[in-house]
């Protein structure tokens, strides 16, 4: 278990320390108020490199960190110099608390209390972060949920006590920290999706906040007490390389050298021109990542029959932009008179003869299994489950009736609907999706111990009610976590996500005959891991995050031109994405 801080190290324990040279009152209430950033996990590493270089700028800094281990698991001793001690020693003004972002109470009362003490709270980076095992087929459900608590829990928590009071002074920055493992294809398991989610989240309270706030995120690189840890897990289990990509490297930046970028993103007037942008952070380099964008579609509504028309699209068109992450369109039509005289639909079944639809969605259900039985696949319909236990012990139940060759995933999104508008609807839509990603995941290692065992392969769709903020970034979550799925495996688990942004009614058929395409095609294999999505008439293809243009300028102090460039790669100079966000007072 992550340790929440003793009661005697919590927020009620107030350490404030300023430097020899620093006058005035103790709470900071000077004629010309001091800007206030918090900085989560500012003990070490990224968050205490950030926390030095804000302070550098004249401001007071709240580092948040209760001091654990890199797993969480135990308290460490106190050090001999905190980060707000070598603050308050080189001159600046700090303070120290040993909240956890596991605890949202605490972390409310710890921002109330510094609006009351120093008039508001203007940037927060939220940096604070454990590493545990975790990936597709790996690690323990504790692990998992521990790592989704602290990365996607914690950074919900941080939102929810920073945004409000941002809101009512008009005026603040927040940054947060997402991961390569959270847009490369990185076996990372509950890691990845976290990283995801807080990508997605970025993209999308990015776009809603109100004049004066903005909402970003930074992807960084650093030797860091973490990647020490995966560098030596990796070693341990004799890896040079990961499934999907991910790579050990010799020589990485040492976290000091992002302090620069952190304090630049929160306190200086030249990036307030952005919110909603992901930043891969490298010390000498920076890179923009770009957000999922639609690369194919093809019409469904009137399509018929439908399955002929996605059997004859999906292998020409979706496939190699999956795996080139780019269109063959634009040149001459590739399909001719599709619509006019579409393909015959496909009535085989290739290698799936059974398949196991976990659904609480009777008419999406009825749908699916409709389409599976036309092609020769017998279904049976199961409750959806909650957790990696649970998954297991119902296809092990399944199993003992007969082979399962596919499973689809179709849960209904929940009670999480609401109507107040802007980013409160965006976090509020986010309430459950610890526990939806955690009930996913447990579908895919099910699938993994299942063809594991037997030797076998298995097809794993996951249909995502995607109508909703939250839903949208459990869908992206999804993703993440099928991309590594084939390599992961050895080949035994083909995982594919699909999210619907319409209503069952309107999406059920495509949905149908999407998942009956995706299941008992044998070019679908190739779709593993891609990000489908339903809409109103059409299925798309979208593409994965990636780095869309980067820079290279030696660092760590950025250039003068940093934000004309970033900008620019950003959608352009006149992009009504980004909106002025001063960070003056």
């Amino acid at each position: 278990m992550v340790r929440l801080p003793r009661a005697a190290r919590g927020v009620a324990r107030r350490r404030y320390l300023r430097g020899p040279g620093a006058g005035g009152p103790i709470d900071c209430l000077v004629s010309r108020r001091r800007q206030v950033a918090v900085v989560t996990g500012g003990g070490s590493g990224i968050g205490a490199a950030i926390a030095e270089a804000v302070a550098r700028r004249d401001w007071f800094v709240v580092t948040v960190d209760p001091l654990v281990t890199v797993d969480g698991a135990e308290f460490l001793p106190e050090p001999e110099q905190t980060t707000a001690g070598r603050i308050a020693a080189a001159g600046g003004w700090a303070r120290a608390s040993s909240v956890s972002v596991t605890d949202p109470a605490a972390l409310g009362e710890l921002f109330d209390e510094l609006v009351h003490e120093h008039g508001g709270v203007d940037a927060v980076v939220n940096v604070a972060g454990i590493t545990r095992k975790s990936r597709f087929a790996e690690g323990t459900e504790e692990d998992w949920l521990e790592l989704l608590a602290v990365h996607l829990g914690g950074y919900l928590n941080v939102l929810g006590a920073a945004l409000p009071v941002m809101e009512r002074a008009g005026r603040g920055r927040i940054v947060g920290v997402t991961s390569g493992a959270g847009w490369r294809a990185t076996d990372a398991g509950g890691y990845g999706c976290a990283k995801r989610v807080v990508a997605s989240l970025t993209w999308q309270l990015g776009r809603l906040m109100p004049a004066g706030l903005a909402v970003n995120a930074i992807s960084p690189i650093a030797a860091t007490r973490m990647f020490a840890v995966a560098v030596e897990r990796a070693r341990q289990e004799g890896r040079t390389a990961g499934a999907g990509g991910f790579s050990l490297f010799s020589s990485i930046p040492g976290p000091e050298t992002l302090g620069p970028l952190g304090a630049h993103m929160v306190c200086d007037d030249r990036f307030g021109w952005c919110s909603g942008l992901v930043l891969f952070a490298g010390g000498s380099e920076a890179a923009v990542i770009d957000e999922p964008r639609l690369l194919e579609v093809v019409r469904t509504d009137g399509a018929s029959p439908l399955a002929g028309v996605l059997d004859t699209v999906l292998p020409a068109a979706f496939v190699p932009a999956e795996a080139k992450q780019s269109t063959d369109g634009g040149g001459n039509p590739r399909f001719g008179k599709l619509f006019e005289e579409p393909a015959p639909a496909a009535v085989v079944s290739g290698d799936v003869r059974s398949c196991v639809v976990v659904s609480d969605r009777p008419d999406l259900a009825a749908a699916i299994t409709g389409v599976l039985g036309a092609r020769s696949v017998t279904c049976r319909v199961l409750e959806p489950t909650r957790g990696f236990t649970d998954a297991d012990q119902a296809l092990r139940s399944e199993v003992a009736r007969g082979p399962v060759d596919a499973i689809v995933v179709a849960p209904s999104s929940g009670p999480d609907r609401v109507s107040v508008g802007g980013w409160r609807q965006v976090l509020s839509e986010h309430h459950r999706i610890i526990d939806q990603i955690h009930a996913d995941a447990g579908w895919a290692r099910a699938a993994a111990r299942y063809a594991a065992d037997g030797n076998r392969q298995i097809r794993l769709v996951t249909v995502t009610d995607a109508t909703t903020s939250g839903g949208r970034s459990r869908a992206q979550g999804s993703a993440q976590l099928a991309r590594v799925s084939g390599a992961t495996t050895e080949g035994r688990v083909s995982a594919f996500a699909i999210g619907h942004e319409v209503s069952d009614e309107r999406a059920g058929r495509s949905l149908g005959e999407l998942v009956g395409h995706l299941l008992t095609h044998p070019a679908a294999v190739a779709l593993a891991g891609a990000e489908l999505v339903a809409g109103d008439g059409w299925v798309g293809l979208r593409s994965h995050p990636k780095p869309v243009g980067a820079l290279i300028y030696g660092g760590p102090a950025l250039p003068d031109w940093f934000d004309t460039v970033v900008r620019d790669m950003a959608r352009g100079p006149e992009s009504s994405r980004f909106a002025a966000v001063s960070a003056a007072p």
